[in-house]
């Protein structure tokens, strides 16, 4: 991405299942990406998304605050996701059908989950939300055919079970 793309729409890389990494122009005033391809904004708060034929396991970078719309939508060869402290809000989708994805660290100090987060991940096995969620969008878990543990970290937040696992 060069130096002059100054917008670059959630849905530009869909479907793009063999895209191995999305690299930016040190010179992008609005964007950046890491050594993985991931696109970040410029200054590595929000992680606005990863490359289609990401494989196994990433480690959100620390400073990151937030996951875009979509982000890592349909990357079916990612494994695992470690998500950093500092990260409070995961957007709509920003998991949805990364059919391989096992393993999810949420971490300390995440509100806001919306709808659709990890829906079609149908290899997660198991989710630990930590003490302060907020908010849990609908249908977050539809289609994770074998989830089949939920934890929850102090309080649980007020949500439908009908509306989030709805399938």
């Amino acid at each position: 991405i060069p130096d002059s793309v100054a917008s670059i729409s959630n849905t530009a890389f869909d479907y793009c299942e063999s895209l191995t990494g999305i690299h930016v122009d040190a010179n992008n005033p609005y964007y950046s990406s890491d050594d993985r391809g991931v696109l970040f904004d410029k200054d590595k708060t929000l992680l606005v998304r990863a490359p289609g034929a990401i494989t196994g396991a990433y480690t959100i970078p620390d400073g990151v605050t937030a996951i875009d719309h979509r982000a890592f939508y349909a990357c079916d060869q990612l494994t695992g996701v470690e998500i950093p402290d500092g990260v409070t809000d995961i957007a709509e989708f920003a998991f949805s059908r990364c059919t391989s994805l096992s393993s999810v660290n949420l971490p300390i100090g995440i509100t806001y989950i919306d709808r659709y987060t990890f829906s079609g991940c149908h290899s997660l096995p198991s989710i630990e939300f930590p003490c302060g969620v907020a908010f849990i969008g609908e249908r977050a878990f539809l289609s994770c055919h074998n989830l089949s543990k939920i934890y929850f970290t102090g309080d649980a937040p007020e949500f439908d079970g009908r509306t989030i696992f709805y399938d």
